[in-house]
């Protein structure tokens, strides 16, 4: 009996853990077939931060080596888009050219910084934070610059600032800016209110609200 043919799009985390799960459940069922727009294998994004502060490699965080895919029979694209679905042919379609039936289709591509639309956002150095490619570009830019503004007060913003600092020995200075006073990370608070506990003591960096007049400013403490 032939195989139904099962395509996914996108070769992140949440797409590849759906396989690993149905290889289990169900070994054999589908000819698999994965499509990814990063010319990588699939690995850990939640630790994109430790190899922005040098602490890690990306092969460190490879979590689906090649091999895998070849040893479990799935055919892999990588470094191809799909930018079509042809539904009445059951079909997908990358910017390359390449095509693949399905009878089953999943779509796990993730999704997209949001990058503000404002004067500027196009120029060179303006960048958002979700795959390797953006970390190295951080890493190659904080070795030439000094100074560097995370856009978003929350975790990411924090690790993305906690490793830039770590990788330049506290050389790069950086700005925070968050939504609103209520977005501001633990450990940055403002003038006379007791400090909280900073999680990255290392980041001397100012918080900056800009729907505040004046931009208002939160310090640092360690």
């Amino acid at each position: 009996m032939k195989q139904p043919r099962l395509v996914v799009v996108g070769n992140g985390m949440a797409g590849i853990r759906t396989l690993e799960e149905l290889l289990k459940l169900a070994p054999g069922m589908y000819d698999i077939t994965v499509f990814g727009a990063e010319p990588y294998p699939n690995y850990n994004r939640i630790l994109l931060s430790p190899v922005l502060a040098g602490e890690q490699d990306f092969d460190d965080i490879v979590l689906n080596p090649l091999s895998w895919y070849a040893d479990n029979g799935i055919t892999l694209h990588l470094g191809k888009q799909v930018t079509r679905i042809d539904r009445a042919r059951r079909r997908v379609l990358a910017a390359d050219g390449t095509e693949a039936a399905y009878d089953r289709l999943l779509l796990a591509t993730g999704s997209l910084p949001f990058i503000l639309p404002i004067p500027g956002k196009d120029l060179k150095g303006v960048i958002g934070y979700r795959d390797i490619d953006d970390t190295r570009t951080m890493i190659e830019a904080a070795k030439v610059k000094r100074r560097a503004v995370v856009i978003g007060g929350g975790l990411l913003g924090l690790e993305a600032a906690n490793g830039l600092m770590h990788i330049t020995r506290q050389r790069l200075h950086i700005d925070l800016t968050t939504a609103s006073e209520r977005g501001r990370p633990a450990g940055i608070t403002p003038p006379g209110t007791a400090p909280r506990q900073n999680p990255h003591p290392g980041v001397p960096a100012l918080l900056r609200s800009p729907r505040e007049p004046g931009h208002r400013e939160w310090r640092r403490h360690p």
